[in-house]
């Protein structure tokens, strides 16, 4: 048989295929998550730091939000704390061996132009960690760690904010 034989055949599946397609994605909508929705500015300001991993919470949101803003529509005050708790005992003085950090972020969303909460909460992560022996290297696990858990809250309460935003 040759080629041209089946050059017809099958042409109405294929093209109730294609104009299927061409239906589900017309209702796709795509919109910038932080940006101008109909001509309103949806920027969001964070609250200046006060520690090291507030300061990297921020930073990890303020890029989230597309940058530093000057003129924001809303506020969001931030508050961040970090603590260490030893998960394994071991070694000569049953020190700890492995520990969790634990950063906590509280943050409140205000409208600047009303100041009216928007949304709040308190969203919370962990990163492990192994101490090693020596002192330089423990500071920095501990410092790694801190990093890790404040990129992941931040995460969260980006994702938390964006939820509640108007669209």
């Amino acid at each position: 048989m040759l080629s041209s034989e089946f050059a017809g055949s099958g042409w109405k599946i294929r093209t109730l295929a294609g104009a299927f397609a061409l239906t589900l994605l017309a209702g796709c909508q795509v919109k910038p998550l932080y940006g101008s929705a109909g001509g309103e500015k949806q920027s969001i300001s964070v609250s200046h730091a006060d520690s090291r991993v507030e300061q990297k919470v921020r930073n990890e949101l303020v890029l989230g939000f597309g940058g530093e803003q000057t003129n924001a529509a809303y506020q969001l005050d931030l508050s961040v704390s970090s603590r260490f708790t030893g998960v394994l005992p071991g070694g000569v003085d049953n020190e700890f061996s492995a520990s969790r950090a634990t950063v906590t972020a509280s943050y409140a969303l205000k409208s600047t132009s009303t100041g009216e909460v928007i949304t709040s909460g308190s969203r919370f992560a962990d990163a492990q960690l192994d101490l090693p022996s020596q002192q330089f290297a423990q500071v920095r696990a501990k410092i790694d760690a801190e990093d890790r858990a404040a990129r992941a809250v931040a995460a969260f309460v980006q994702a938390d904010i964006a939820a509640a935003l108007p669209r």
